[in-house]
């Protein structure tokens, strides 16, 4: 299911990837530590951004969907799936 956020979040995974090779060049020139960890936190926090807006377009478009097709337990179905999948 195609779903509004995927060319945005496409966008996002690709410049993360870039990040990390970085974060490998990083490691092969023999960067400080410091220098590599503050990258690699800044892709983290890359990535949790990007986790979210994943999470808010799913419950905005499918369980959204299911309880405008008044489906509750489908619904809660996707809460539960989501809940699973988040921790």
């Amino acid at each position: 299911m195609k779903h509004r956020s995927h060319p945005d979040v496409d966008r996002r995974l690709a410049r993360i990837a870039g990040h990390v090779e970085g974060i490998r060049r990083m490691l092969a020139e023999e960067k400080p530590c410091p220098e590599i960890l503050q990258q690699v936190k800044a892709v983290l926090a890359a990535l949790e951004s990007t986790r979210r807006i994943i999470l808010t377009d799913h419950v905005q478009h499918c369980v959204g969907d299911a309880i405008r097709h008044k489906q509750p337990k489908a619904a809660v179905e996707e809460i539960e799936q989501l809940l699973a999948q988040v921790w």
